[in-house]
């Protein structure tokens, strides 16, 4: 199997999205990955040779237009029509209702969400099979998805985000805005990064981390995707 992460980070340090490499290395052995930098323009002239696409999460905007969010909007067009199976991360999860509803459907909430944040999985998802009715995972977004394109289902929401996650029903298309690959130490880095900016109040549970975080929640989403057919 071959998969294409496309990383949309902006920030070096985070650059290769080792973290999402680690989850589906250790969920499918032997798969080959190829991680490529959208903000770069450093896109493959065609997915066609991919079996899998992950898009990661970004600090940019996802009402912001660049020439490189125009050209990973172009390519995202191609996935769709190849029907190859993708998954939006965050970032990556407000790209894909951008190209398939417009900018429309997506907005900045008032109360942004950062942290340790309780997930309902409302039922039905492929995505989210074997995972329990509620769990725990890192979050950290303004933006959202206020409204689904035809087709669409919301399959997990919190307290702040109605829209955590949505499937399609009739082709491979996901999306999740929390971020399931995050790892501990990841998550303590970002805490500290806002403390310095001096907005770290806005971080949900902060001292319950090693409480709150499970490797396995992660690895059975990855896990789930990679199983998924056309």
């Amino acid at each position: 199997m071959r998969i294409l992460i496309v990383d949309n980070t902006l920030d070096r340090e985070s650059w290769g999205a080792a973290d999402i490499c680690e989850h589906l290395r250790a969920v499918s052995p032997g798969v080959e990955i190829k991680v490529r930098r959208a903000p770069e323009r450093d896109l493959p002239a065609s997915p066609q040779v991919f079996d899998r696409v992950i898009l990661t999460g970004s600090r940019t905007s996802c009402l912001h237009e660049d020439v490189w969010v125009t050209e990973l909007d172009f390519f995202l067009k191609q996935v769709l029509d190849l029907n190859i199976p993708i998954l939006g991360i965050c970032y990556g999860h407000q790209s894909l209702v951008r190209v398939l509803a417009g900018r429309q459907s997506l907005r900045k909430s008032s109360k942004g969400e950062f942290g340790w944040v309780q997930m309902k999985n409302t039922g039905g998802s492929r995505l989210l099979k074997g995972l329990p009715e509620e769990f725990y995972t890192f979050s950290s977004h303004y933006e959202e998805v206020h409204a689904l394109p035809a087709g669409a289902t919301s399959f997990a929401r919190s307290d702040l985000c109605e829209i955590q996650g949505y499937e399609f029903s009739d082709r491979p298309v996901f999306g999740i805005q929390f971020h399931p690959e995050k790892n501990l130490n990841e998550v303590h880095e970002s805490y500290h990064d806002m403390k310095k900016r001096g907005d770290g109040y806005l971080f949900q549970r902060p001292q319950d981390g090693a409480k709150l975080y499970d490797e396995t929640i992660g690895r059975q989403i990855f896990a789930n995707f990679v199983s998924i057919d056309r």
